[in-house]
Parts: C-alpha cells; structure tokens; sequence
C-alpha cells in the first residue's frame, strides 16, 4: 500500500500521486499512463478541469472499477475549479460538470487553482479571451464550503495562492482549508508557506518536484535544473537510487505530497517506488541549504491580475 498522510479531518492522501497536467497530452499517451501508473499502484490521480484530462481519467477509473481490480474508494482524485467560475453559485455548477467527466459521486481533494479568477469575454465571432475579474476569494471559498457539505468532495483546498491569501481564506473559513497545492522543488523550497501550513494543520503538495526536466529545451526554461545538482549524483551512489528518487523523497520525508508527470512506465515505476527508503538527516540538510534559484511557473498572462500571488520574485 502507498504511504499516505492524514489532513485534518482525517482523510488520507497517497504521498506519491500522478500528475495529468501541464502540455496538453495526447488522450492515447495519457490513458496508457494512467493504466500502466494504477497497475503499478498509484492511488492517488491529480487532475483540473483547465487540464482537459477529467474525461479520458474518468473512461480509464471506470474500467477499472467494472474490472474489479480497484474500488472507488481506493482512489484518491483531486481536480481543481474552473478559473471562470469562482462566484458562489458558480462553484457547484463547475463541480458537478467535473464529477460528469470524471464518472465520479463525488472527489477526494477539490482546490481553487489559482486565486485569480477570470471571465470568457468576445474576442471575434466564435472566440473568447480570459480577462481579470475581480472576485473576493472569500466568497469562492464559500462555495467550496457549500460543495463540501453537500458531499460533492471529501476535503477541500487551494492552489497557489501566497501566504497572506491563505491567511485571509483561513481568517474567515468555517471549514479550514484541508491542503495547499503549490510549485515546490530544491530551487523553489518555498519555506514561509510550508511553515504557515504546518502551524494551521494544511499538508502540502508539491507540484513540478523535480523540476520538470522535460520542459528544459524550451527557451524560457532554466539551463539549470534541480536534477543538475552534483549532489544528487553523490546522494544517488549512496542509496543506490535515481537522483529523481532522491529528490521525491527529499520531499515526502518532510511530509509533503509528491504528483510528478510521467507518462514514461519506467520513471512511473521509479516514483512510485521512492518512499521505499530514507535519506538521513545529515542528507535531508545538505538538500535543505542547496541554494533557491527560481520559480519555473509565473502565469505571466495574470501578472496585472489584482490578486496576482506570485510577488516573492
């Protein structure tokens, strides 16, 4: 059985999950993925409705469920609103279309992906355009409460949001968010928010944990990457793992969920397989002091948003 952690009301969360998002992925590569990464074990899937990946997740659950060879309740999905809907009323509309996708009764971890939320407007005949909408993030996380307590999702949470948008959600949330997901690697540790969500009881995920190497050809990307560390190469020799594994356990060690993208069954294997050993303290502080570099996603096209959350860079 994957390891998992607790949040605060109780709910377990595979530390080791499946992300589906980033490029749009071709619909036969992804559900390949997905099959061989639920064979392998994987039981926890990360998806969003931006991602246009909840329907093809949802053809390959159901297979699985009519086959027997999981149960629902094995599975950990978590999906994230719509950047358009984050009105009140809005919120369980967006839900309910995702659960139709999925083939699901309810999810497992629901988030607000991003706390900038946008409206279509008419760009020409037939096309739209996302523009700034100005929406108390407040009044979204009413709605989720209201999603909650109708069942629709066992917890909920938010995604990239900053430490004084957590603390204005949290100041006046009747259901606490449940799991902050945000962009965390060894150039990007992202301390203030892990120490935050410690001290108010919100486990973390950790998107883009390694970095994502496979983005590095393109130009805006980094030359240097957290797998380009030499000292992955040292600790990867000591433990007779990958520097990937190093890396993911670097992280689900200090308590924080791992979805790392693959679609490859020999690196799916390889993540799944990096809680199966422990870097030792001394280890886990070498990595700690290794430099922060810099943020690899940055929603440039929300940088004039008014609720834009990435100012520490």
């Amino acid at each position: 059985m994957p390891l998992k952690i607790r949040m605060s009301n109780g709910v377990d969360v595979p530390f080791i999950g499946l992300g589906t998002g980033g490029k749009p992925t071709d619909e036969e590569e992804l559900e390949e993925a997905l099959r061989t990464a639920l064979t392998l074990g994987y039981r926890h899937i990360d998806t969003a409705h931006s991602y246009g990946t909840e329907k093809v997740i949802g053809k390959v659950l159901q297979d699985f469920f009519n086959e027997g060879k999981i149960t629902r309740e094995q599975i950990f999905v978590t999906t994230k609103l719509a950047c358009t809907a984050h009105r009140f009323e809005d919120v369980q509309h967006c839900l309910r279309s995702q659960l139709a996708d999925l083939q699901l009764g309810y999810v497992d971890l629901y988030l607000v992906h991003s706390p900038c939320a946008m409206q279509a407007v008419p760009k020409s005949e037939g096309e739209t355009k996302l523009e700034p909408l100005n929406i108390d993030i407040c009044e979204t996380w009413r709605g989720m409460e209201a999603v909650f307590n109708q069942g629709l999702t066992r917890s909920i949470g938010v995604s990239n949001f900053n430490v004084e948008q957590i603390q204005q959600v949290y100041s006046t949330a009747k259901v606490k968010p449940h799991n902050l997901q945000i962009e965390i690697h060894l150039h990007w540790p992202q301390k203030e928010l892990i120490t935050l969500c410690n001290a108010l009881h919100i486990t973390v995920t950790a998107y883009a944990p390694l970095g994502c190497p496979g983005k590095k050809k393109e130009s805006h990307w980094p030359d240097v990457l957290p797998l380009d560390e030499p000292i992955l190469q040292v600790l990867s020799e000591k433990y007779h793992r990958t520097p990937a594994q190093i890396l993911l356990r670097h992280l689900t060690q200090r308590n924080i969920i791992v979805i790392p993208k693959s679609t490859n069954g020999k690196r799916l294997k390889e993540n799944l397989e990096s809680t199966d050993f422990f870097l030792a303290d001394e280890d886990i502080e070498k990595l700690n002091h290794i430099p922060s570099k810099c943020r690899l996603y940055r929603w440039r096209e929300r940088t004039s948003h008014p609720r834009y959350p990435f100012t520490d860079d």
